[in-house]
């Protein structure tokens, strides 16, 4: 659902966000003796190679439009790319200011396909985006971790936080494919859902809607289950995604002077990733920098470049698309 003015203004999940970011002050606070050396980093600091990571951060945008495009094509619906690229940003903008586990941006992303696209279908598609990245977390995990012993540099604390984010991930997964497979449990659960926002707010009078949503909804998985080879395309966008954030946050070592190994450029993502998934209820804000720093620094990384590394990675990120997103939310509301 679109925000209001209000939300923008001020949620109680902005406390908890707040509380994500000074989480990371204190780390920095701990090691402020450091700083010393963290200015001599950035004065080092490679601006042309940074330049080089805003072009491809805005690709990956294009990437997220792409993988829209192809799996609406599922439901029979076709899109510009341009559009569905500026929709990739709103809804990041979205998720941004009001974390919680995505659901917020994937109500929003029903207002920019609509109305060709039915609402419950809109969200279906970007749930799917959700499905698809953790699933290429997933495929990446190992790979990272190969790279890992090949350098030699794992131990048993990489091994044991490796096998347990698979675990977590393959659990989480499995717990929504069963709740959407069981379409009467859903019903229910939305039933219930409905009768207490009456309880909260007696003039809620949108079950109808809310029930023709969750038919919409069901009408679009009921098509991706039988089309199941065409999804293959949108899953292979996800990976290129991640492959290309990967890059982009490689190329931030880059514009420091410092090759790292690859091995350790891929966990220190993927767990961020992982970090924020979990995390994602109550934080927009620390999570996914803490989870990648921490990362970084369990696998020798000098604290001082890991810290400098992710906090130059985050900002470019943050800068580039959610100027953009909050521009393009505007513009769909």
């Amino acid at each position: 659902m679109p925000l209001s003015k209000h939300q923008l203004k001020f949620s109680f999940k902005h406390i908890f966000a707040l509380l994500g970011l000074v989480g990371l002050i204190v780390v920095l606070l701990l090691s402020r003796h450091e700083f010393t050396s963290f200015w001599h980093l950035l004065g080092g600091l490679r601006w042309y190679v940074l330049a080089g990571v805003v072009v491809i951060q805005l690709a990956s945008y294009w990437i997220n439009g792409l993988y829209y495009r192809s799996i609406l094509r599922v439901f029979s619906c076709d899109l510009s790319t341009k559009r569905l690229f500026e929709g990739a940003l709103a809804t990041n903008f979205v998720n941004y200011v009001l974390p919680s586990v995505g659901l917020a941006g994937a109500g929003y992303l029903s207002q920019v396909l609509a109305p060709e696209v039915p609402r419950g279908e809109s969200f279906l598609t970007q749930i799917m985006r959700y499905a698809f990245s953790a699933l290429a977390v997933l495929v990446m995990l190992p790979v990272g971790f190969l790279f890992i012993v090949l350098s030699g540099e794992s131990g048993h604390v990489i091994v044991k936080i490796t096998l347990a984010s698979i675990v977590g991930i393959i659990i989480f997964a499995g717990c929504i494919l069963l709740l959407v497979q069981s379409e009467a449990t859903l019903r229910r659960f939305c039933a219930w859902l409905v009768k207490t926002l009456k309880k909260i707010r007696p003039q809620f009078d949108s079950e109808q809607k809310f029930n023709h949503f969750i038919d919409e909804f069901y009408v679009g998985y009921r098509a991706m289950v039988r089309q199941k080879r065409k999804l293959s395309v949108p899953f292979f966008w996800s990976i290129i995604y991640i492959l290309i954030e990967i890059l982009t946050f490689y190329m931030a070592f880059l514009a420091f002077g410092k090759v790292e190994a690859i091995g350790i450029v891929i966990m220190a993502y993927l767990f961020a990733n992982i970090a924020s998934i979990f995390g994602g209820v109550f934080f927009s804000t620390g999570i996914f920098e803490l989870g990648m720093a921490g990362t970084l620094v369990a696998l020798g990384t000098p604290f001082v470049l890991a810290v400098s590394v992710t906090t130059v990675y985050r900002v470019l990120n943050l800068l580039i698309g959610l100027p953009p997103g909050y521009y393009f939310y505007r513009k769909y509301l």
